[in-house]
Parts: C-alpha cells; structure tokens; sequence
C-alpha cells in the first residue's frame, strides 16, 4: 500500500462515479482501474517513509472521497437533463409513457432518454471524454495526494453547482414549455367561448403534436446548449480541486 494506491482509488471512483449508469458495476471500476493505471504511472512519486497504517487508510478514504466529488461534479449536468427530460415530458403530457434508458440503471421518459442519447453523441463526437480523462490527470497538479480541504468555501460552491442544474434544466426545456403553456391559454379561452367543448380531453393532442413539432425544430438549439456545458466539465473539475485546495 503506498501513494500509486491511493491516486488509483482518487481516479478509480472518480472514472466509477462518472460512467456508472446504465453500465454494470464491474465496467465501470474496470474503466475507472484502467484509467487509474496510465495516470498514475506519470505522477511523481512520494515518499511515505515514517507513515503509519492509519496514515495511509486515511490518505486513501481522503482520495475516495476526491474521486466521488469530481464524479459528482462531472456528471452534474446529465441531473439537469433528467430535470429538462421531465419537464418536457410534463408538458407534452407523456409522463406516463416510460422507456429503457441504457445510460440509467431503470425507465425514463422518453423526452429524459432523447436528451441522453443527445448528450452522450456530443460528448463523444467532440472528443470530451478526452477532456474528461486529463481533467482528472491535471486535479494532481491542482490538489496534491493528501492536501484536500473539505472546509472554507468548498461546500459553498458545491451548492451553488448543485443549484445551477435547476436552471439548466429549464433553459433546455424552455421551448416545450412557452408552447405547452400558450396552448392550455388558448384552450381556457376556447373553453369560455363554447362551454359544450370538453376543452380538457381535446387539449392533448394538440399538446403533443404541437409539442412533437417544436421539440424537433428546437433539437439544433438543445444541442448548443448541451455542447456549452459539456465543454465546461473539465473546467468544473478543476474549480472543484481548486475549492478542495483552498
């Protein structure tokens, strides 16, 4: 048990974090050892002469806790779009109707798994999963093994991101629900002006088409959207050791 240990289980969780979804446990801690095990190799080593048994557990549970962090931090934005996916499906009125989503471990709406499989080609198509992998390697020049400071103001803006995944998620949804919210204005009119009309029933297929409609012709904007924050992921990463640092 020595420093390389420990630097595996800060990428090991990280990697685990990140990519555990859809993929089974034992993938994800594969990927996680693989990426573990290129990384460290080009880490300087340390030297642990005089370090007890407690030292070194300690060291190691610090860097667990590291790892899940930034894999919390990267995969912040994929919670927005489970945010966007609900609310899109909230106003098209097709909550009820659910499907596999291979990127989560259960169902979703099938707004949440079009948005995922639109996310997940972006990331890959612009190379971000590169910028993912030495986001990670760089967080060892940003927060040496064993300096991480879980005080200060890291819980601070840990929250701040947490509650930045809220606004994301309605920017992304923005168009699905002005265009929801105009029809059912329409329709309160309609039902006003022919109180015979059961407004209520006749409202969802309008709704869904309509909505159908927008959600192909707002797909470009979406992805510009899911392109800017995803270009941001190794930006957070860094911030986050940064915070961990201070």
């Amino acid at each position: 048990m020595d420093c390389c240990d420990a630097a595996h289980f800060r990428i090991d969780c990280g990697d685990a974090s990140f990519f555990h979804g859809g993929h089974s446990c034992k993938n994800s801690s594969g990927l996680g050892a693989l990426t573990a095990l290129f990384v460290t190799g080009g880490q300087p080593a340390i030297s642990l002469e005089g370090w007890s048994m407690v030292h070194l557990v300690m060291l190691m549970g610090s860097e667990i806790l590291v790892g899940l962090l930034l894999g919390f931090v990267s995969k912040m934005f994929f919670y927005a779009l489970d945010i966007a996916g609900s609310l899109i499906a909230m106003s098209l009125g097709i909550m009820m109707p659910t499907d596999i989503n291979p990127y989560q471990t259960g169902q979703s709406s099938i707004p949440t798994a079009i948005l995922y499989q639109l996310a997940i080609m972006i990331l890959f198509t612009t190379d971000m999963h590169h910028w993912f992998f030495a986001g990670i390697a760089k967080s060892y020049e940003v927060l040496p093994l064993g300096q991480a400071n879980y005080g200060g103001h890291f819980i601070e803006d840990l929250v701040k991101m947490t509650g930045s995944i809220f606004p994301i998620g309605i920017m992304i949804a923005g168009p699905m629900m002005t265009i929801s919210f105009v029809l059912l204005l329409l329709f309160s009119f309609l039902g006003r002006a022919v109180p015979q009309m059961n407004v209520f029933s006749e409202s969802f297929s309008f709704r869904i088409l309509t909505g159908l409609l927008v959600l192909g012709m707002t797909c470009e904007l979406m992805a510009e959207h899911i392109a800017q924050f995803i270009r941001g992921i190794p930006t957070d990463l860094l911030n986050t050791a940064k915070g961990l640092m201070s």
